[in-house]
């Protein structure tokens, strides 16, 4: 399922932040070149896992000793916009796996086997509604169920997932996280996209299958199985995951638009226009249609910048969002995409019919953003009104996820 990886030594010399991200722009190109194979695997390539732990980009928030480096929400948000520039699948799928990870060095540390890193996919059903049942026996739980959307599965060894624990005596199930081996589940290959098909964010299920007492993990909003231990820094270890995705869902609409518009300048520059309407460069609408999406682009930029500043802060004093915080954040992921969205729409009405070339990645990033802008987290219907409930004291917050 995975590429060999390599392993930094436990507390060796880490690399500045800086150096992390310039590794990051490196492998843009690399990416762009790769994004048209990978989108027809339906997967990221092995060699594209074995870069991003070569250049330590999935180590970057890993405890230090764990033989992480140890950083927070900034790099890992910056690094994310940063390789959405090459690939939108990849920066998405990267960064689930980074995420994911983080509970599988709270909780799970069995599984790093001396690493710093374990891959692990999730369902995106996750707390709102969890799937399965688990039925409590001798030394864990036997489990059934079905869980879909779960990226980054295809290159993953284990699987976090949700389910509903069975209690005696008529009491509620009990909401309840647990892990399995991805060689132990049955994949439906479901993932036939238009948009971010490198995702590989297939279905899977389990019937009737024992997992053991030591793969429970913390489920968003509970209370920690393991105490953190103050002596020992654990970036986001405990942090909210809905304020992650805050950041990290948007961060691949800008980093999309961003590259856009980079493609968009360079074609100004040499593209003919058909019909014998000469150069691009000289038309008066091809520097009002550059400007706007300069625009669109910088503000969908400068709104993640601050959506990253907060949520840094926030994960920098392990502290949870207000409700008027929480509520501001929750809208302003949908808003970001929907921004990057109409800039990358501005770019290819400019950009001519010779875009929709597959080999072309202007024709990727259209459709890779007009699909994150339906994803349900990115959708503003599912983001003003449960926000704007609570900023009018209408509904309880936590139904709308927002203070988890």
């Amino acid at each position: 399922m995975t590429a060999t990886l390599s392993t930094p030594a436990r507390n060796a010399e880490r690399p500045s932040a800086e150096e992390l991200i310039s590794r990051a722009e490196a492998l843009v190109p690399t990416l762009r070149e790769r994004a048209r194979n990978a989108e027809q695997l339906r997967r990221i390539p092995d060699e594209t896992m074995a870069d991003l732990t070569e250049a330590g980009l999935l180590h970057v928030v890993s405890p230090r000793s764990e033989g992480g480096y140890g950083y927070g929400m900034t790099e890992l948000g910056t690094i994310t916009r940063i390789l959405a520039k090459g690939c939108a699948s990849t920066a998405w799928v990267y960064s689930f796996l980074v995420v994911h990870n983080v509970s599988i060095t709270q909780d799970l540390r069995h599984l790093l086997k001396g690493r710093p890193f374990a891959p692990a996919a999730l369902s995106a059903g996750f707390q709102a509604t969890p799937s399965g049942t688990a039925v409590p026996v001798e030394g864990g739980w036997r489990v059934t169920g079905t869980w879909p959307f779960a990226s980054g599965i295809m290159n993953a060894d284990h699987v976090l997932f949700i389910t509903l624990e069975e209690r005696p005596d008529g009491e509620d199930p009990a909401v309840l996280g647990l892990c399995a081996d991805v060689a132990d589940v049955a994949i439906t290959d479901i993932w036939h996209m238009a948009g971010m098909q490198a995702t590989g964010s297939n279905t899977f299920s389990l019937e009737d299958h024992f997992i053991p007492a030591d793969r429970q993990w913390t489920a968003f909003g509970q209370e920690r199985l393991h105490p953190a231990d103050p002596d020992d820094v654990r970036p986001l270890e405990g942090f909210s995951i809905i304020r992650m995705f805050d950041v990290l869902l948007a961060a691949v609409a800008v980093g999309s638009a961003e590259a856009a518009l980079e493609d968009f300048h360079r074609r100004i520059q040499t593209r003919i226009v058909g019909f014998g309407l000469g150069p691009q460069r000289e038309h008066p609408e091809a520097w009002g249609r550059y400007g706007q999406a300069v625009t669109e682009t910088r503000m969908a930029r400068t709104l993640w910048d601050e959506t990253l500043r907060v949520v840094s802060d926030l994960s920098e004093r392990g502290e949870v969002a207000d409700v008027e915080t929480a509520a501001t954040l929750r809208m302003a992921s949908p808003r970001i995409c929907q921004v990057a969205r109409d800039a990358v729409q501005i770019i290819v009405e400019g950009s001519g019919s010779s875009i929709y070339h597959l080999d072309n990645p202007l024709q990727r990033q259209q459709r890779d953003i007009n699909f994150l802008k339906n994803h349900s987290y990115l959708h503003p219907d599912g983001a003003f009104v449960p926000a704007g409930a609570a900023l009018l004291g209408l509904a309880d917050p936590v139904d709308g996820l927002l203070l988890i």
